[in-house]
């Protein structure tokens, strides 16, 4: 509006300038105003031009699209673990616990291996990993347990095929916190025994912890198939053979001798003890 009313002026006084006549004056009123419109009123319509945005600018408006793009998504409710996943650590958890228990408190190295043996054996996803977790704590906060009965209520949750695994998850939680223990042997076997597995299945998992055994059997003269009473009585008589107070009256090299013997009979006896659970 502005530049119309100054374009006219301007253009009026130049036509006076020019010639004193009213059709001239009024030309160059009129292009004044036009001119006037076209450099000063439209100065506003023409597109201004910007400047193209840096990539910090642009990673920055991405990020706030996205961010508002996830304020307005709907929530996905997590999926749930299959029955067959949270049957089966419900299940197996607490008989894990009170195993552990056997010989003393439970340690976070036999609840990691646990855990491992859901997540990489039985491939549990995220959803069946939370059950178990869940399901350690529990068993963690009741009180001690009978583990026969626990077995025998739960046994039904664990196919035939997937028993000797678990007792293989068993013997690694077992060794997690050191050496087995007596109390763990004999609770390993009552397990075994509930889940309907054989003595030659729990033999072969004892080998393949421990190894044949075969040149402890050699140390105390006995063949691989001799029996527990064998191998007790064995060891015995050799101890008292080797005994270095046997020989304590003969030198110190005598006793010395003496107390290696000893010390490897007792070795092979200590091996055999953890491959029969004896």
């Amino acid at each position: 509006m502005y530049g119309k009313v100054l374009g006219a002026g301007i253009g009026g006084c130049v036509g006076m300038l020019l010639e004193w006549n009213p059709l001239v004056v009024f030309a160059c009123v009129v292009a004044g105003g036009l001119l006037g419109h076209l450099f000063f009123d439209r100065e506003g319509d023409v597109p201004r031009v910007e400047h193209p945005k840096s990539v910090d600018e642009l990673l920055a408006e991405g990020k706030k699209r996205r961010a508002k793009e996830k304020a307005r998504a709907k929530p996905v409710p997590p999926r749930p673990a299959s029955e067959e996943h949270t049957a089966l650590a419900r299940a197996l958890c607490p008989i894990f616990i009170e195993l552990a228990r056997t010989d003393g408190d439970v340690v976070s190295d036999e609840v990691r291996t646990v855990r491992e043996f859901f997540e990489h054996a039985l491939k549990f996803d995220e959803a069946g990993l939370e059950v178990v977790r869940v399901s350690l704590k529990e068993a963690l906060g009741q009180p001690a347990a009978d583990i026969e009965t626990l077995v025998k209520a739960n046994r039904g949750a664990v196919k035939p095929a997937l028993r000797v695994e678990v007792l293989r998850a068993m013997y690694e939680m077992v060794l997690a916190d050191g050496a087995m223990k007596r109390a763990e042997q004999d609770t390993l076997k009552r397990v075994v025994q509930h889940f309907n597995l054989s003595d030659e299945q729990l033999l072969q998992i004892t080998k393949d912890f421990f190894g044949s055994g075969k040149e402890h059997f050699e140390v105390l003269g006995l063949p691989e198939s001799a029996s527990d009473d064998e191998i007790r009585s064995a060891f015995r008589r050799l101890a008292a053979e080797n005994h270095p107070d046997r020989v304590a009256s003969l030198g110190a090299k005598e006793a010395e001798a003496a107390t290696e013997r000893f010390r490897i009979v007792k070795d092979a006896y200590e091996a055999l003890k953890q491959l029969r659970g004896l």
